[in-house]
């Protein structure tokens, strides 16, 4: 390590609505914890812009009002804001110890966000946001878990069932896309994604972690009248 650089460990450690919530340094990328399994690191910056990234070229030529489902450590946020046509952006996170990290940790991203008018970060469930909002969004993001078969938060099932979805394609507008972040291509989830939505595509994402690439997927549902 050379002089100056931040020295690997906890950062911070803080009791969550789940659990314990730890903010550590390795290899001077940011992770964060939650109950002891891994959620996200800074080494995913390019899989977390990629669940709005996905969406572009495929979103409606209209000002856009967005939602994404989970802060994270912004990078999903920072890409929504360069939106052409972004109108307003709300980001849903369940943890308030996040937010807080964000605003600490976040650097330039959170700097933005936070100066920039078009985004409202709110402390809530995004499913209890979701079932209060009809065709209110042009795009929704959704990247609360590692996927729909890979729970750290068991309550998080409840986005990726019929239910869940439906909700989701409720509060989209027409011609709107959902995106939603997963490890790998799950058929039984992409079928109901069809079932709800009409139209699904799985757009890969690759992060470079320790040196190696691991491939993601972004389910892409547009919203089909009918």
């Amino acid at each position: 390590m050379q002089r100056g650089e931040p020295s690997d460990g906890v950062l911070e450690r803080a009791e969550g609505c789940s659990g314990e919530l730890v903010l550590r340094r390795r290899h001077q990328h940011l992770q964060v914890v939650s109950n002891g399994a891994f959620l996200i690191s800074t080494e995913n910056e390019v899989s977390s812009r990629a669940i709005v990234a996905a969406a572009r070229g495929r979103l409606p030529q209209r000002p856009l009002d967005a939602l994404i489902g989970g802060l994270g450590l912004g990078y999903a946020l920072d890409e929504a804001l360069d939106l052409p046509s972004l109108r307003s952006v709300t980001v849903a996170e369940l943890e308030p110890v996040i937010v807080g990290w964000f605003e600490r940790y976040g650097d330039a991203r959170a700097r933005r966000a936070f100066s920039d008018a078009r985004t409202r970060i709110v402390v809530i469930d995004v499913l209890e946001l979701l079932a209060s909002r009809r065709a209110a969004y042009d795009l929704i993001c959704l990247d609360t878990d590692n996927g729909p078969e890979w729970l750290v938060r068991e309550p998080n099932a409840g986005i990726y069932t019929a239910r869940g979805l439906r909700l989701v394609r409720r509060a989209l507008r027409p011609d709107g896309v959902a995106v939603f972040w997963s490890p790998e291509r799950y058929p039984r989830f992409e079928r109901s994604l069809e079932e709800t939505f009409g139209r699904v595509e799985a757009v890969p994402a690759v992060d470079v972690v320790d040196g190696r690439p691991l491939a993601y997927i972004m389910f892409v549902a547009s919203a089909v009248a009918g």
